[in-house]
C-alpha cells in the first residue's frame, strides 16, 4: 500500500427491538504529506438511554495487519474477521461473535469499477444480514448484543468521495430477510466535482434491482440535507422510490482526516428512519425500517446540531 491509501473494514448493528446501535471501525490512512496511521474507532448510539458515545484510539501503522486472505485486520489488540471482532482499548473494549447469513457480497459498483482509478472510493457488504452476540463497553456503559442485526463492510481507496449521503439497511422490519445499500454521491476529478450520482442495491423476496454505474445513474435521481434524503429511480423493470430520515440526536459527529490531510466532518445515524416503495415484475409493495437504517453524510462544513464526539 503507498500513500495516498485508506482502508475501512467496519461492523455495525441494530437491537432487535430498541434504539439502540453500535458501530466499529479499524481504519488505515495513509495521506501525503502526513505520518500514517491506524485508528479503532467504537460508537455506541443510545440516545433514548445513556446518550451516544464515540472513542478513537490512533495507533503507528507498524502497530496494524490487513489480510485479505483470510479476510481480517488487526490494529493492537483489536482485531476483526469474518466471525469476530475483538476490541482492547483505553475507554472502550468490545468481545462479539459474528455469525455470516447466506446472502453473497454486496457490491455497489461494477466489477470493473473495483479495479478501475475511478472512483476513488470503493465498497462492498461482505455480510449484508449478519447476527451479532456478546458485549461493547464504551465509558462506563456496557451493552449485551443478543441476536443483533447488522452487517460487516469493507470499504477503500486512492481517496474519500468529497460529499456523498450513505445509507443501508439490515432487514426492514415486516422483512428481514430484504436489504438496501444506496448512496447519493459527488466524486471528483481533479479540482473539479462532478453533479451528483445515486446507485443503489435493493434485495427483496429474491430480486436484486441494481444500478451500480455512473452511466446506469441516468436513470436514477436523489437529494440530500441534514437529515432527509430522497432517492429513486428504474432498473431490471422495477421503479423504486425512497426516502431516508434521521432526527440531530440520533447522530454521531466525527472529524475524518482525507488522504490529501484535509479535515472532513462525517455526520452518521445508525437510527434513521427508511421507506422505500418498490413496484414492477408483479410487485407492488412499501418496505419500511424504523430507527434501525444507517444515513451517513460526508461534508466539509460542521453541523451545529450534532457534536463532534471524536
Amino acid at each position: 500500500m503507498m500513500p495516498p491509501y485508506y482502508e475501512s473494514r467496519f461492523i455495525r448493528a441494530n437491537h432487535p427491538r430498541r434504539a439502540q446501535a453500535i458501530w466499529l471501525r479499524w481504519t488505515l490512512l495513509l495521506p501525503k504529506p502526513d505520518d500514517a496511521v491506524a485508528d479503532v474507532w467504537v460508537m455506541l448510539f443510545d440516545p433514548d438511554g445513556g446518550g451516544n458515545r464515540a472513542v478513537k484510539v490512533p495507533h503507528p501503522l507498524t502497530d496494524a495487519d490487513y489480510l485479505s486472505n483470510p479476510w481480517s485486520a488487526r490494529i493492537a489488540d483489536s482485531v476483526i474477521d469474518d466471525v469476530h471482532a475483538r476490541v482492547a482499548l483505553d475507554g472502550a473494549s468490545c468481545d462479539l461473535a459474528i455469525t455470516p447469513g447466506d446472502e453473497p457480497t454486496v457490491k455497489l459498483l461494477t466489477d470493473r469499477s473495483y479495479t478501475a482509478k475511478f472512483p476513488t472510493a470503493k465498497t462492498s457488504v461482505r455480510h449484508p444480514l449478519a447476527r451479532f452476540d456478546g458485549t461493547v463497553t464504551v465509558g462506563d456503559a456496557t451493552v449485551a448484543v443478543d441476536s443483533w442485526t447488522g452487517s460487516v463492510n469493507h470499504n477503500w481507496g486512492s481517496k474519500h468521495t468529497p460529499a456523498y449521503a450513505f445509507g443501508q439497511v439490515c432487514g426492514f422490519d415486516d422483512h428481514p430477510q430484504s436489504s438496501l445499500e444506496v448512496v447519493t454521491a459527488r466524486a471528483a476529478v481533479g479540482p473539479l466535482r462532478l453533479p451528483a450520482a445515486t446507485l443503489f442495491v435493493l434485495r427483496h423476496a429474491g430480486w436484486e434491482v441494481a444500478v451500480r454505474s455512473v452511466l446506469a445513474a441516468r436513470r436514477t435521481h436523489g437529494s440530500y440535507e441534514p437529515f432527509r434524503w430522497s432517492f429513486g429511480g428504474r432498473a431490471d423493470g422495477f421503479e423504486l422510490h425512497g426516502e431516508i430520515r434521521a432526527e440531530p440526536r440520533d447522530a454521531i459527529g466525527l472529524t475524518y482526516t482525507d488522504t490529501n490531510a484535509a479535515t472532513k466532518y462525517c455526520y452518521n445515524s445508525a437510527l434513521a428512519d427508511c421507506r422505500i416503495s418498490l413496484s414492477g415484475n408483479g410487485i407492488d409493495t412499501e418496505l419500511t425500517a424504523t430507527r434501525r437504517a444507517m444515513f451517513e453524510i460526508l461534508t466539509d462544513h460542521r453541523l451545529g446540531d450534532v457534536p463532534l464526539l471524536a
